[in-house]
């Protein structure tokens, strides 16, 4: 027993030589990264080990240090005496496992280990950063949400303030000496550098034009961010960064997500009236919608075309309204029509009306004037043998039309401008199904009737028959009709891509165990775009009252009774309207669409590309917009987060083609092919595709004050 017991005795003994062993080992070498980019997102010198293992053990979130209590309004700094002067013969501050750290040092003063930081890992940076990775670290600072893969933040506790810059129009061209600053200084096409496109780029190993040097005192590195979309379209970083995905958020790993989502309970709903379905003006124009003349006040609407007509207003007689009507004293008519090919383009063949209760009060085959081309079966359900005998003519359809409508009805459909086109009829009063109801990816894709029908009311339509097939235009007009009836029973968030999404405002107010609060500072009408849980709002006109709403926003100010708020999301916009980027080629597009064509109009001439601003000029709203960034930086607390995004590249040439594409497909519904003002080959498609890639290409900078 006792030799047993003496070797057990030497066994634990080499086993805690071991353990002191490996406990004093030096840290292993970063990995080689071969040709990749090296760069550090800190100036100070390397932390000791005792510090470094110091520092690794306050990364986790429940271990975050409060500030020191010798200065209540920010964590302590060094003394003087414990300065680090920078050296470039020290290597960069990195732990073992290629943790850099962000700080801003105006002077060469070191942070202690109480003051919040933003560290970043140069090896898990695998591909771009998305606008999603800069909206996930919000609820990581204001919650437990979990961080973006490649970035832990050290006291995040200890950070009071965020607040989130979108500056569009600032670009990477700017910095890489694509678009110069200076009239001295020619253009080059070709960036300066040649890191990886996702890597972040030390703002220091690049020279800067003097307008952009103020945020190399107060930024450190560059971080390129690829704004959402596909390969033929950019969405929005403004929705991107305001909304957050429900079916994201359920399937987060993190547990008190998944708490917080079962816990969630289902929005009330309440019943529509058939008029908050109606589409506005700007829903006509952007949905190719001939205008009727009551709008003329409102925007330019084009005299009648000929042989054109459209609803007399003058003949409505007095609405009776009875009490709690959905219909509010309208009549109903769902329309649905189908067309063949002649020589002049897609032309009526059947027209069906049905009304409110399902009983069709029209339903007739038509006559075309002119030959038929294609009678295009496989889509109209039209034959020849249909046609036959019919005597109906185009004209009879148009007085029919004119003796039934009137101010009081409302047409109901699945993209009527096709229709109305067809019919060559402009009526005011529209419900749409494919703009009421969204595609699952959200707009400007539109959703299909049979696939709202499959979905929605669990029916299969367009089926056709075993000898034609194709549509039947009755069949249509009544699913139409019972989803509209399905839209105002269930609400306005029924059938909405919205429904998928929430708030940033909601989700900030739901943190537990304290709720959070944000604040809008923006152009227009922020509360009725997506700002109405917000708890500071700021509606302004130029880019100065922005730096006045952020400074208000989080210092708060007692006099106006105005409380401070936990998150801030602002933009400057005026960068990007001096560099001519404000969808100029989409007001083309709707103006475009407000106005009918025909076989015989003439063609439509696209608008050139703005001409780049002289480079005085651009210098001048580039400093005035990195001023104000400087301004509300140092206008901001202790220990706040500061992130300015751009949002996007240089998205000209991606609208120009948008507009040529658009302009393709409206003559290409009326015209030959080879009498379109423009032509879409699979050239055009590729460059197309390009354009959307170099526009998703966005910056980013982020530090803590």
């Amino acid at each position: 027993m006792a030799r047993k017991s003496k070797k057990r005795s030497h066994r634990a003994d080499r086993k805690r030589a071991t353990l002191q062993d490996k406990e004093h080992s030096p840290l292993p070498a970063l990995p080689s990264f071969g040709d990749l980019p090296k760069f550090t997102l800190s100036s100070t010198a390397p932390p000791s080990d005792s510090s470094r293992k110091r520092s690794i053990d306050q990364l986790s979130d429940g271990e975050d240090e409060e500030p020191s209590p010798e200065d209540e309004s920010s964590p302590k700094r060094l003394k003087p005496d414990d300065e680090v002067k920078d050296n470039d013969s020290l290597p960069p501050s990195a732990d073992s496992d290629g943790w850099h750290h962000v700080t801003y040092k105006k002077n060469n003063t070191r942070r202690d280990s109480s003051y919040p930081e933003f560290i970043i890992s140069s090896q898990r940076i695998h591909t771009w950063t998305r606008i999603a990775d800069l909206q996930s670290l919000i609820f990581h600072l204001l919650s437990h949400d979990a961080p973006p893969g490649w970035m832990l933040i050290r006291n995040k506790s200890a950070i009071r303030r965020i607040v989130y810059l979108h500056v569009p129009g600032l670009s990477m061209d700017l910095f890489d000496g694509r678009v110069t600053l200076s009239s001295k200084t020619p253009q080059n096409n070709q960036p300066r550098h040649n890191l990886g496109e996702y890597f972040p780029i030390n703002i220091k190993s690049t020279p800067l034009p003097a307008p952009l040097h103020p945020l190399s005192e107060i930024f450190t590195h560059i971080l390129p961010v690829r704004a959402g979309g596909d390969n033929l379209k950019l969405y929005s970083p403004v929705h991107n960064m305001l909304n957050v995905s429900i079916e994201q958020e359920e399937d987060s790993n993190n547990s008190s997500n998944r708490k917080r989502s079962r816990k969630r309970k289902p929005k009330p709903t309440s019943r529509l009236k058939i008029t908050e379905l109606l589409l506005s003006l700007d829903d006509l124009i952007e949905n190719e919608y001939p205008l009727h003349s009551t709008y003329s006040p409102k925007t330019t609407v084009p005299p009648l075309p000929e042989s054109w007509l459209e609803t007399d207003l003058s003949t409505t007689p007095e609405r009776i309204i009875q009490s709690g009507s959905i219909l509010e004293g309208y009549t109903l008519y769902s329309l649905d029509c189908e067309m063949v090919k002649t020589v002049s383009g897609p032309t009526l063949a059947r027209i069906s009306i049905i009304d409110w209760d399902g009983k069709t009060i029209l339903d007739e085959l038509v006559k075309p004037d002119e030959p038929i081309e294609d009678y295009l079966t496989p889509f109209s359900g039209i034959t020849p043998q249909m046609l036959k005998d019919v005597t109906t003519t185009f004209h009879d359809i148009q007085q029919k039309l004119k003796n039934l409508l009137n101010g009081n009805a409302i047409l109901v459909g699945q993209s009527l401008n096709s229709d109305l086109t067809a019919l060559k009829w402009r009526h005011p009063w529209i419900v749409d199904t494919s703009v009421i109801f969204d595609h699952p990816r959200g707009k400007p894709m539109k959703p299909s009737l049979k696939w709202l029908s499959q979905k929605y009311l669990k029916k299969d339509i367009q089926r056709g028959t075993s000898s034609t097939g194709g549509h039947d235009s009755v069949e249509d007009a009544r699913a139409c009709l019972d989803l509209v009836k399905l839209k105002l029973e269930r609400g306005k968030d029924f059938g909405s891509a919205a429904s998928s999404f929430e708030s940033i405002f909601t989700k900030l107010a739901q943190v537990q165990p304290k709720s959070r609060t944000g604040g809008v500072v923006d152009y227009g009408d922020p509360e009725k775009k997506y700002a109405s849980l917000a708890q500071y709002i700021k509606r302004v006109e130029d880019d100065d009252v922005v730096v006045d709403g952020v400074l208000t926003a989080v210092n708060g100010d007692d006099t106006a009774g105005i409380a401070p708020v936990d998150f801030v999301w602002a933009q400057l916009k005026s960068l990007n309207e001096v560099r001519g980027w404000n969808n100029s080629y989409q007001k083309f597009v709707n103006q475009m669409n407000a106005v009918p064509i025909t076989a015989t109009s003439p063609p439509i001439e696209i608008p050139e590309k703005p001409n780049q601003p002289e480079p005085l000029i651009l210098a001048k709203a580039v400093e005035e917009t990195v001023g104000r960034v400087k301004r509300i930086y140092d206008g901001l607390p202790k220990c706040s987060a500061l992130v300015v995004y751009g949002g996007t590249g240089d998205p000209v040439e991606m609208g120009r083609l948008n507009a040529v594409q658009a302009v393709y497909r409206r003559e290409f519904k009326v015209k030959k092919w080879d009498e379109c003002s423009v032509r879409w080959t699979d050239d055009e498609d590729q460059a197309l595709r390009k354009a959307v890639g170099e526009a998703r290409k966005g910056i980013a900078f982020l530090t803590v004050k």
